[in-house]
């Protein structure tokens, strides 16, 4: 079983990193091959809009996201991470997120096999819980129409860094929880 995470935050060893590699852990003792992937230190352009990848199969870019199309293929399991920015997921997860465009051919089906499970962790430094509740719902729903089948969404609020984030130790129990389910 290979398990990816897409982390979509600047900060490697912040909070949504720790609670993506907390939820890996469940499914790497269980046996996974595990590895995370850090856009902000990944070469990916932005989507340019050509289309081409409806003709030909494949994008024509020739950056780092070939590499995660490799990745999301092999992969029998997804954990997409991103805090919250501006009220909304970071830019290099936007990213990322247009260029799986090309994961589909022109009439929308999806060249990933179905069922793969999925997870998404949010971090946030506002205190409310439902503030930014529609980030993991859209993000589920882009994953959705790739035949990825959510698991579970973890979301720590009013946590700015990794300290604070292992005070609550209900959202790094809720972290492992998922990460069982991926298995």
């Amino acid at each position: 079983m290979k398990v990816i995470g897409i982390l979509g935050s600047a900060r490697e060893n912040g909070s949504t990193h720790y609670l993506m590699e907390e939820m890996m852990a469940e499914t790497k003792s269980k046996g996974a091959e595990t590895e995370i992937y850090n856009l902000a230190k990944m070469n990916i352009g932005c989507c340019l809009g050509c289309e081409s990848c409806k003709k030909t199969g494949s994008c024509v870019r020739n950056d780092d996201m070939q590499i995660l199309y490799g990745e999301l293929k092999a992969a029998d399991a997804i954990v997409i991470g991103t805090p919250i920015y501006m009220g909304e997921m970071t830019g290099q997860l936007k990213t990322f997120i247009d260029r799986c465009f090309a994961l589909k051919d022109a009439e929308h089906n999806s060249h990933l096999s179905a069922g793969k499970r999925l997870a998404v962790v949010i971090t946030q430094g506002a205190p409310m819980p439902d503030h930014y509740a529609k980030t993991p719902e859209r993000i589920e729903y882009i994953f959705k129409g790739h035949g990825c089948v959510p698991v579970g969404t973890v979301t720590a609020v009013g946590v700015h860094n990794t300290d604070e984030l292992l005070k609550d130790e209900n959202v790094l129990e809720k972290a492992k929880e998922i990460g069982k389910q991926l298995i």
